[in-house]
């Protein structure tokens, strides 16, 4: 009961002053177990139950709108403003940083939006966070923070810009690579699609499906796809094709693959072995008809010489003639089939040399390089390739068809028997695109690319 009374509410700024006033008054209750208190505000002008209800909802809208204007008067203390750029449907979320913040307001294209699915307030340390889920073209325009402070009002603004959701045809970023194997070898063929929405993608192999099998296998890691062959045989052989398609369009790129039989270099071999039996033969007879008439110009000379002496003698010398002649010609024989064997050895070593190197070269082969690199700007970048090949062959780094360093001082090469390092020093984003790593020697050649990517920062 001591409660009652009159009040006054009394609001004063800048602007001027104003007054309210109301009287409590406080009724018993009947009941002796509670007591149920009722407060009426009325004001002197009061008539009638009706215009006190009505002066009550005036008295309302005047406390409403004093709040208001009590809220404007703040002072604002610090403001923010911040460029935002989204593709619709992403998911975004917002920070403001404002120390010992309340009454905080998330207004969106100046109406407030309320804590929901859509729009989640939150608080991490200092800052005040709204995660809008999925993004449209709704929340594009000025998304406002607006919180108070013990030193006064404190607005972040953020221009949002929503980018229409990307639509692409598939397309290659890397192609996949022909390539000659030896039967037995694992084959893999790699390469780079891009599109949006993802494509589907399909391997064939003479026009037709491949499916995954016990030695072929298939994978896919981002927008790299690869087909694997596990210990390829002449079988595997072929033209193999990649397509990739969404509702904006498809594309395809074809490679071929050949296994090379082993047995087809003991073959050679076993041709040479035959050219050199049968040079041999020859050799040998030529030197063993020499020999014949060597022998016999000896006997027409032994003749000649004894042609003076006594008739007992050369009658002895006619009947051992025979025999003696037989044993000469076998000594002779003999002596220049070992010698006619030396020489022919000598001239089928001679022979078979070039032929032996050339079957023993091999040609140059990439055997490890990366595909895609990056780095951001101004920092270096290194690009190393490993390879084989015999003899050792000649290495380049090509450019859009240009030869590096190319005068270039940001560029290095450098070289080794079985690798080779492209070095680029203070990269710039102009240095992006793809490069080439191009290897030949005598026996034939190789190549890869490289796609250089420069992070922004």
């Amino acid at each position: 009961m001591s409660d009652e009374g009159s009040y006054t509410l009394l609001v004063e700024n800048a602007g001027g002053k104003q007054e309210a006033h109301f009287t409590l008054k406080i009724r018993k209750s009947e009941s002796k177990d509670k007591v149920v208190a009722s407060t009426r505000v009325t004001s002197p002008e009061a008539k009638s139950p009706l215009s006190s209800k009505i002066k009550v909802r005036e008295d309302v809208v005047k406390k409403e709108t004093v709040l208001e204007e009590v809220s404007s008067s703040l002072k604002e203390v610090s403001s923010s403003h911040s460029q935002m750029s989204v593709t619709e449907g992403q998911s975004l979320t917002l920070r403001a940083n404002i120390p010992k913040a309340s009454n905080i307001r998330w207004i969106l294209n100046g109406v407030e939006v309320a804590n929901s699915e859509q729009y989640k307030y939150g608080v991490s340390g200092n800052d005040q966070t709204l995660t809008i889920r999925s993004v449209s073209q709704h929340e594009q325009g000025i998304i406002t923070c607006r919180a108070e402070t013990p030193r006064g009002l404190v607005r972040c603004q953020f221009d949002t810009t929503v980018t229409a959701k990307r639509s692409d045809a598939p397309h290659f970023v890397v192609q996949p690579r022909s390539q000659n194997v030896d039967e037995g070898q694992n084959v893999k063929f790699t390469c780079e699609v891009a599109g949006e929405p993802s494509p589907e993608v399909e391997w064939l192999k003479d026009n037709m499906m491949i499916c995954v099998t016990s030695n072929i296998r298939l994978s896919c890691s981002k927008n790299v796809y690869t087909l694997e062959i596990c210990e390829a045989t002449v079988a595997d052989s072929g033209k193999y094709t990649i397509k990739a398609k969404n509702k904006f369009g498809q594309c395809s790129a074809t490679s071929s693959l050949n296994v090379l039989t082993l047995i087809e270099e003991p073959t050679k071999m076993t041709i040479v072995e035959q050219r050199a039996s049968t040079d041999s033969a020859s050799m040998h007879g030529g030197f063993m008809a020499s020999s014949v008439r060597m022998e016999a110009a000896s006997m027409q000379a032994s003749s000649y010489s004894s042609s003076s002496r006594s008739a007992a003698a050369d009658c002895s010398f006619e009947s051992m003639s025979a025999t003696s002649m037989s044993a000469m010609m076998a000594k002779s024989v003999v002596s220049m089939s070992s010698s006619s064997h030396t020489m022919e050895m000598s001239a089928l070593s001679s022979s078979l040399t070039p032929l032996l190197s050339w079957l023993t070269g091999l040609p140059p082969k990439i055997e490890a390089l990366p595909q895609n690199v990056s780095a951001e700007p101004g920092k270096s970048l290194t690009v190393a390739g490993v390879f084989s090949g015999d003899p050792a062959p000649s290495v380049q780094w090509l450019r859009s068809g240009r030869t590096l360093p190319n005068g270039d001082e940001r560029y290095h090469v450098e070289n080794s028997a079985d690798l080779s390092t492209l070095l680029i020093c203070a990269v710039k984003e102009a240095d992006a695109g793809a490069y080439t790593l191009r290897l030949s020697n005598e026996f034939g050649s190789d190549s890869a690319i490289v796609n250089v990517h420069i992070r922004s920062m």
